[in-house]
């Protein structure tokens, strides 16, 4: 069993993101606090087996975990999807055994989705400025969606939360009135 104590914080993150298998070593690397020009090369060491070996063998655990867990292991998928892609191709049903192999792939890491990567982190790459006036913007265009006033932290035995103190806004007593 890895030492997760020997494991430095971005370590353990990067496995974590890694079992996922959903991003490729170098988006794990980022999402993990290390810099876009690096990400690659401390992906590709942690990686390796032989730089870090306590990082692949905590990312063994953790897979071993999930498929303990939800009784679905890589290789089993793998073959299922196979299977089903076999099956469809032989019904004539192209699409879906497109679409199995693709899966497929992608389980295999042989191929990683980019269409949802346009997205992720988008408000990281803006200066404090620039998010500042995308809020002043969204609450001209939705007023109706922000609460106007003063909130303190209620701490209660079964959940923190915010709770709004005195309402400034008189949009919301004008309307109860009618």
């Amino acid at each position: 069993m890895a030492n997760v104590n020997k494991l430095t914080a971005r370590q353990k993150e990067f496995a974590k993101h890694y079992v996922e298998g959903i991003y490729s070593a170098k988006q794990c690397a980022v999402k993990s606090g290390y810099s876009e020009d690096s990400a690659k090369f401390h992906a590709s060491r942690m990686l390796n087996g032989k730089d870090f070996p306590l990082v692949v063998e905590y990312i063994k655990e953790l897979r071993d975990e999930r498929e303990r867990r939800y009784g679905v292991t890589l290789i089993g998928q793998l073959k299922r999807l196979s299977e089903l892609s076999h099956k469809a191709e032989e019904d004539g049903q192209f699409s879906a055994s497109i679409n199995a192999e693709v899966k497929r792939s992608a389980l295999g890491g042989l191929t990683v989705d980019r269409r949802e990567q346009n997205h992720i982190h988008q408000l990281d790459k803006l200066s404090r400025e620039e998010i500042v006036s995308r809020l002043h913007q969204i609450r001209s265009e939705y007023p109706h969606a922000f609460v106007e006033g003063q909130f303190k932290k209620v701490d209660d035995d079964r959940e923190k939360s915010l709770v709004a103190v005195k309402e400034k806004s008189t949009s919301k007593n004008s309307l109860s009135k009618n």
